[in-house]
This record gives C-alpha cells, structure tokens and sequence, in this order.
C-alpha cells in the first residue's frame, strides 16, 4: 500500500474532525450494529474514491463529452405551461419579471440562472426535470 501525505489549513482539518464525529453519532443513532469509529483518513479516502468515480463515469454520462457534438440546453417550460392553461404573463407576474423576458426564456432564446429556473419550476408545479429540460445537438 503506499501512503500520501497532505497539508490542510486548519479549518479544513476542524471541517473534517467535525464531519467525521457526526458520520460516527449518526452512525451510532441509526444502527447499534454499525461502526461508529471512522478516523478522519477513512473519509478522506471515501471522497477520493468517489470523485475518482465521478471522473470515469464523466465521459459516459456527460454528452459534452462526445467528440464533434456540441449540445444546447433548451427547456419545455412553454408547453407544461400550455398544458397547465398558464400565461406567460400571469406567470411572470407571480415571479415578479418583466413578460417580455421571460418570453425569451420560454422560447428558447435564453436560459435562466438557476435560481430562475429552480422559480419557473415551481410556478409550474414541480413536474419532472426531464420533462423541464433536454439536450439540441448543434
């Protein structure tokens, strides 16, 4: 096995201890026959195993990740509104924005920041983000 040493500020150390203690007090609330002795190494090791994870799946999941495709985010916000008999404009009035904007956004024209999004999303009662969003190749 070989071994890494790293140099963390000591806040990054504190965060550590700290999340490391809580993962063994919940672990000890939530099953008396789990461990409840994680050392701070033990996480440490669990993160970089799951980023290392992340990283490999990347290129299957992500679709930006095909060489000489290029894809767009679009959004189906004008026809769940459609289906749900809402107004562009009684919507961006619930959302206090300008209609004329958020026209853009429902045509396509432009994406909203997310915290937008997240507002639209529900405005048009949560449905699936699958159906809010999908990918246009170029």
């Amino acid at each position: 096995m070989k071994e890494v040493t790293i140099r963390l500020k000591d806040e990054t150390y504190e965060r550590l201890k700290e999340i490391t203690d809580l993962e063994n007090l919940i672990n000890r609330h939530r099953d008396k026959n789990r461990r409840d002795d994680y050392q701070m190494e033990e996480f440490i090791v669990g993160c970089i195993i799951d980023k290392m994870e992340q990283i490999n799946d990347f290129g299957s999941v992500h679709p930006s990740a095909q060489k000489g495709t290029r894809p767009l985010i679009k959004n189906r916000f004008k026809e769940i509104a459609k289906e749900k008999n809402m107004y562009i404009k009684d919507i961006a009035a619930q959302l206090e924005v300008q209609a004329p904007n958020l026209s853009k956004i429902f045509n396509n024209a432009s994406q909203p920041r997310l915290d937008l999004f997240v507002k639209i999303w529900v405005v048009l009662g949560c449905p699936p983000l699958q159906r809010c969003i999908y990918l246009e190749r170029d």
